[in-house]
């Protein structure tokens, strides 16, 4: 099964983030997805304009584990808690400490603390779905009691790591987890009082008690991590870096490590040295057959020597060439390896990208296209290009986790992000005047000037076979938003 989400990541690009989940009765399983980007003619681009090594410039996969699922209740009393990980590994590190202890703890700090943003975000959700409904005090001083205690037992174990006086430099990573669980907290909490100020308009007292929880967390951060320093005089640039350095440090701990190389390319080099050969034969053969009639020293042999010898090596890129272009059928441009941190192979990612004319999409392809165009007529009034990228995925499922010491790491995800500022070279102004009549005057206003990438996906699973159509509003300042639209009814 295959979970896909495309949203805006920043200004011009897109994420399409797809989750493979794994069959785990198969040594491996196999999926495959093809996107493709339906483009205007209008911003020029085309085969001439935009070539293979810009696209893999324009694009960058990330490749994680999904971040195992806990609620905030399962994090407190279910057996396979990272907390509960947390406390058997302290336990030997009393008696014994080691570099593998030491380091199982880093990473048992690290799932924690990204289990619990999860957790966290997870259960705002479902909060603001029954405050939508009915407001409920005693719900809410639940919720942050649940807060309240988890983070009280992970950092009671603060104390317990003072008392180990461990000397090697991980005795600091708690820290690191503290603040950026923290951080988290705060983040959400104002995301949930921004939601129930403005969208619910709730009253007061019970948005009192989520400032008054806000601003304990803030005290204890300025407490523990700023000494010295007041609201008024804090860093504000310094304190959004760290932020970002510590989402980066504690998410490494689901990031898998990749390998990018060429596919076919040993394949490759042996057409190339075929198409060597077979130009080889016909220059020597040429040689050989003026030899004898001409003889050794004869002006005919010389030119015709120099002759075939200018012919081998182009039969030689011609043959070549060709072998390459039919072997593009059955080769990818890229293979990426996938290992976790225990150097195992996890699975790996094929990747290719090629235009295609729209006479040889899928009638599925062209129906789901066809749906919701501003102006029905014949398509090749308007025309597109239309990119065609190709991924082939295969996970070994039974190695997922292996490096983590927890069943719950049992998915990957491709994290992979487009950026279109190639594309809005030749947008026109991202403002067009608009002219209408009000009160018996012409009026003028300005209104934005769009242009719309629709991307289409179609989806192998060992499930079956799916389809997910999105489209992007973009202009000359950067992408406005992302439609998704409904293609339930294409059978």
């Amino acid at each position: 099964m295959i979970k896909d989400i495309l949203k805006i990541h920043d200004k011009y690009s897109v994420e399409i983030k797809q989750s493979y989940f794994s069959m785990f009765k198969k040594e491996k399983s196999n999926y495959r997805v093809l996107t493709y980007l339906f483009i205007p003619n209008a911003l020029n681009i085309n085969e001439q304009t935009y070539k293979k090594e810009q696209f893999y410039k324009d694009i960058r996969i990330n490749v994680r584990y999904n971040t195992p699922e806990f609620t905030l209740d399962q994090l407190l009393v279910d057996k396979s808690s990272p907390l509960r990980r947390i406390e058997e590994i302290l336990k030997k590190i009393s008696k014994k400490p080691s570099k593998k202890t030491l380091s199982e703890l880093e990473t048992q700090n690290k799932i924690f603390a990204t289990v619990f943003s999860s957790a966290l975000r997870n259960n705002n959700r479902a909060l603001r779905k029954i405050f939508k409904k009915t407001p409920d005090r005693e719900l809410l001083q639940t919720h942050l009691n649940k807060i309240t205690k988890l983070v009280s037992l992970f950092r009671g174990f603060q104390e317990q790591i003072s008392k180990l006086n461990i000397k090697d430099s991980k005795s600091q990573y708690f820290s690191f987890a503290d603040e950026f669980i923290s951080n988290t907290i705060e983040h959400n909490t104002v995301v949930l009082y921004n939601y129930f100020e403005e969208k619910l308009k709730l009253d007061k007292d019970l948005l009192l008690i989520l400032i008054k929880f806000i601003k304990n967390e803030q005290e204890y951060i300025q407490t523990e991590y700023y000494k010295g320093q007041t609201v008024d005089n804090l860093d504000q640039e310094y304190i959004i870096h760290k932020r970002s350095q510590l989402k980066k440090y504690i998410d490494s701990i689901l990031f898998l490590q990749k390998e990018t190389r060429k596919d076919g390319a040993l394949f490759e080099q042996m057409m190339f040295s075929i198409a060597a050969g077979l130009a080889m034969v016909f220059s020597t053969g040429i040689a050989f057959f003026y030899q004898q009639k001409y003889g050794n020293f004869t002006s005919v042999f010389f030119v015709a020597l120099v002759v075939s010898y200018m012919m081998k090596d182009r039969i030689k890129n011609i043959i070549g060439n060709l072998f390459i272009s039919k072997a593009h059928s059955f080769y990818y441009d890229y293979k990426i390896r996938i290992f976790n941190s225990n150097k195992n192979r996890v699975g790996e990612i094929h990747e290719n990208f090629t235009f295609v004319p729209y006479k040889k999409l899928g009638p599925k392809i062209k129906k789901i296209r066809l749906l919701g165009r501003t102006i029905n007529v014949d398509d090749d009034l308007f025309g597109e290009q239309i990119i065609q990228y190709k991924k082939k995925i295969t996970i070994y499922p039974k190695k997922l986790g292996s490096d983590r010491s927890t069943s719950r790491l049992n998915s990957i995800a491709d994290i992979t992000r487009i950026n279109f500022s190639r594309f809005i070279l030749n947008m026109d102004n991202s403002q067009k005047a608009y002219y209408y009549v009000k009160d018996n005057k012409i009026v003028k206003s300005k209104e934005d000037r769009v242009y719309h990438l629709n991307i289409i996906q179609k989806f192998y699973t060992e499930d079956g076979v799916d389809f997910k159509r999105y489209r992007v509003v973009i202009n000359r300042n950067g992408i406005k938003r992302i439609e998704k639209v409904k293609v339930e009814f294409i059978s």
